[in-house]
């Protein structure tokens, strides 16, 4: 039997949660508890987790639970854990991924306070089929993150709950804010 340190517990946690993670996702996520856990820190973690077999590299950079090592990458999911790092400045208090629409929820502290986040990766032509999903979601108390891969697609998304649009721009995502 071998034992896991805290913060390899921390990553399985997100990991069972997301079932796929990128390296520098690992790292910003212990950085965001504890930022003196640099990069070689977090890769000597993962090197013993998957020499004691409770991780297993897909790729050089993407890392998954062994039982799921032939599934495919889920790159929505590594994108929606992309924008949940961005929002995060203390450890994730709570995270789902089985709540649709969303791709993923998590409560996370910033400022003294605890923020809700539901993410929601928007395929093109699916603006209106979103939005009246969100009628039937269980969102009220979440700020609404909307992941998109045209940033003509926000025309055509309404809501009344609070939400932004997040777009990739040269490696990083641009956050706006949304109205009605």
């Amino acid at each position: 039997m071998f034992i896991v340190t805290p913060d390899q517990e921390y990553i399985l946690t997100t990991l069972k949660k997301t079932s796929f993670m990128r390296k520098d996702q690992a790292v910003r996520l212990l950085a965001c508890i504890d930022e003196a856990k640099i990069e070689q820190y977090t890769i000597g973690l993962l090197n013993q987790l998957r020499h004691i077999q409770k991780i297993t590299w897909i790729t050089d950079t993407v890392f998954t639970l062994p039982f799921l090592y032939n599934k495919p990458i889920d790159e929505c999911m590594l994108s929606a854990m992309d924008i949940m790092l961005d929002l995060t400045e203390s450890r994730i208090t709570a995270l789902t991924t089985n709540n649709p629409p969303y791709k993923l929820c998590f409560f996370t502290g910033q400022e003294n306070h605890l923020n809700s986040y539901a993410v929601i990766v928007v395929a093109p032509g699916s603006e209106t089929t979103v939005t009246a999903s969100l009628c039937n979601a269980n969102a009220k108390d979440f700020t609404v993150i909307f992941i998109l891969s045209d940033f003509a697609q926000k025309d055509n998304i309404k809501t009344p709950l609070p939400h932004f649009f997040a777009i990739l721009d040269n490696g990083r995502y641009r956050y706006f804010e949304g109205g009605n």
